[in-house]
């Protein structure tokens, strides 16, 4: 009989690294990706944001299972991407929400505002992932 591996077995000094490296990896193409639409492309701010970071979450979710959740790989890759969709949209909801909110009424630089919402939102992805993702 196989034991299940907790969900704290997920969270390693290494998997947190990683998973730095990920969201790092994440944040520029972000950044890069809506600065280059914006300026570029003449795209508005917000559109340009959900268009790219629709593409960094598919990055993001095989990025995560590749490498930081590696033992999840054993699991369903269907259900765990469905959890994965679920809370990356929710976050990613947030996020936009203080994004549009920072850039808003704040007057926020967009390239801070993404700074801002990225940071504090990939901090509590990692924990959330670990628990209810890739367990």
């Amino acid at each position: 009989m196989s034991e299940r591996p907790s969900s704290s077995g997920n969270r390693s000094l290494g998997g947190w690294l990683k998973f730095i490296a990920i969201g790092l990896g994440g944040y520029l193409v972000l950044t890069g990706g809506v600065a280059t639409l914006v300026e570029f492309a003449d795209w508005g701010e917000r559109p340009a944001y959900i268009v790219v970071i629709a593409i960094v979450m598919c990055g993001n979710f095989y990025a995560n299972r590749r490498f930081v959740y590696p033992q999840s790989k054993q699991r369903k890759k269907g259900s765990q991407a469905a959890r994965f969709l679920f809370f990356a949209l929710l976050f990613r909801v947030l996020e936009y929400a203080a994004y549009s909110w920072l850039i808003g009424p704040i007057e926020m630089h967009y390239v801070i505002a993404i700074t801002v919402t990225s940071s504090i939102g990939y901090l509590i992805k990692y924990y959330v992932f670990s628990i209810w993702v890739f367990r």
